[in-house]
């Protein structure tokens, strides 16, 4: 469906503080809890606040004039977002896991804060920069010549993203339609591509979420692959139509997206 223009009105409701680098800011802000696919904002709305997840996960996205989605960013825990350069948001926001808790900062107040505290105001520099080298890592990934390379690119980044430990499995908040989505690629393909690095043994599926890697060397090669997986099902005709069909679609899309989203708070 295409993007809403709407405003949507939110009850924030009050919780204690929570601790953060924000220092000073917590004092101004409140938590609020999302159901799976709820949005903390949508595309077209005024950009009145900033927001910084405290668990869960959210995805940004965005929606062609075809209805297309497009997702070019995954956000965990610890993430700032919201501080579009614009008055209006240029993407939707959506929680991807139930009781996703997010707190907001009225944009005026924490720009007035981050004025006169320079902890503040460095601590937003540097989630500003970490957004923008995911966008560059992003941009990498879809550079990537296969299926194959583009998914193993994918699995190491988000590994090292949401792991909760240095070592064992990691749960990825993210549905393979999502990650779909993201790479600009069919479900279909997303799927081959995981039983082809299963099958190889470079990673366990331990469930539709749940991955651990076995072999990150092998997956960083796959990463790194240049020619099409020989192990993999060549796609049906139909899927590989379908596959054209969203490249052709998205591709003004994701180079728009991407350009908006290296816009960072001076």
């Amino acid at each position: 469906m295409p993007t809403r223009t709407i405003t949507s009105v939110r009850e924030w409701k009050v919780a204690p503080n929570i601790a953060s680098p924000l220092g000073s800011l917590e004092a101004l802000s409140t938590i609020t809890r999302f159901a799976v696919d709820e949005p903390i904002y949508l595309s077209g709305e005024p950009a009145e606040f900033w927001y910084r997840i405290v668990s869960g996960a959210c995805r940004t996205c965005a929606f062609t004039f075809d209805g297309s989605r497009q997702i070019v960013d995954f956000l965990r825990p610890g993430d700032l977002f919201g501080y579009d350069a614009e008055d209006m948001h240029s993407f939707s926001v959506e929680a991807i896991v139930s009781g996703t808790t997010v707190a907001p900062y009225l944009r005026h107040c924490a720009e007035r804060v981050a004025d006169f505290d320079p902890h503040v105001a460095r601590r937003i520099r540097e989630w500003a920069f970490e957004s923008v080298s995911r966008v560059q890592r992003r941009m990498l990934i879809l550079g990537r010549a296969t299926a194959l390379g583009k998914v193993s690119s994918f699995l190491l980044e988000m590994a090292d993203r949401f792991r909760a430990r240095s070592v064992g499995p990691v749960t990825l908040p993210m549905s393979r339609y999502d990650i779909a989505d993201y790479l600009a690629m069919a479900v279909e393909t997303v799927s081959r591509a995981l039983t082809s690095l299963r099958e190889r043994s470079v990673i366990q599926l331990e469930g539709p979420r749940r991955m651990q890697n076995r072999d990150r060397r092998a997956l960083e090669q796959a990463s790194e692959s240049s020619t099409s997986d020989a192990r993999a099902r060549p796609p049906s005709a139909s899927s590989q139509r379908e596959h054209d069909r969203q490249v052709d679609a998205s591709d003004v899309g994701i180079v728009g997206a991407l350009r908006a989203t290296l816009v960072a708070p001076s």
